[in-house]
């Protein structure tokens, strides 16, 4: 069953290396152990851990932002793919964000070269509201209101 649990400090070096596994590095901007544990004791940032019984399977990185009401959705990084674990954290992240930090818009970026996250993101409802460059790769800015 798969759950989300608050990340622990002594948890990052696991979550990290998920991360720099190639086949993520293509799509997602790769950090530094040091960066992560600096951002970590930020007090409106959020790591979660994505876990399938016991088994840390991947992470969410969020980044309140209490004066719009609203979250950055950072990362979501999943070890398994292809078995909908990453769509059943959407969701719960979703939950999360509603309920525990009482906000009601999320919004993140994806590379529009991301053609499978794209499409997750699109069926879960979230929208493209703005587009921008970064090292000459497009990337797609997406929100979804939590209450309608």
């Amino acid at each position: 069953m798969i759950k989300l649990v608050p990340s622990e400090f002594v948890e990052l070096a696991i979550l990290c290396e998920m991360e720099s596994a190639q086949e993520n590095t293509e799509f997602i901007l790769s950090s530094t152990l040091t960066a992560h544990q600096q951002l970590f004791i930020e007090p409106n940032v959020y790591y979660l851990n994505i876990q399938d019984g016991d088994e840390i399977v991947g992470f969410i990185l969020l980044a309140a932002e209490p004066d719009k009401n609203s979250v950055e959705f950072r990362r979501i990084v999943v070890s398994k793919k292809g078995m909908g674990i990453g769509q059943k954290a959407l969701q719960l992240m979703e939950a999360y964000v509603l309920v525990e930090l009482q906000m009601v818009r999320i919004w993140l970026d994806v590379f529009a070269k991301n053609k499978r996250a794209l499409h997750i993101y699109q069926k879960q409802g979230y929208s493209q509201f703005d587009s921008l460059q970064h090292n000459n790769k497009t990337l797609l800015l997406l929100e979804k209101d939590l209450v309608k």
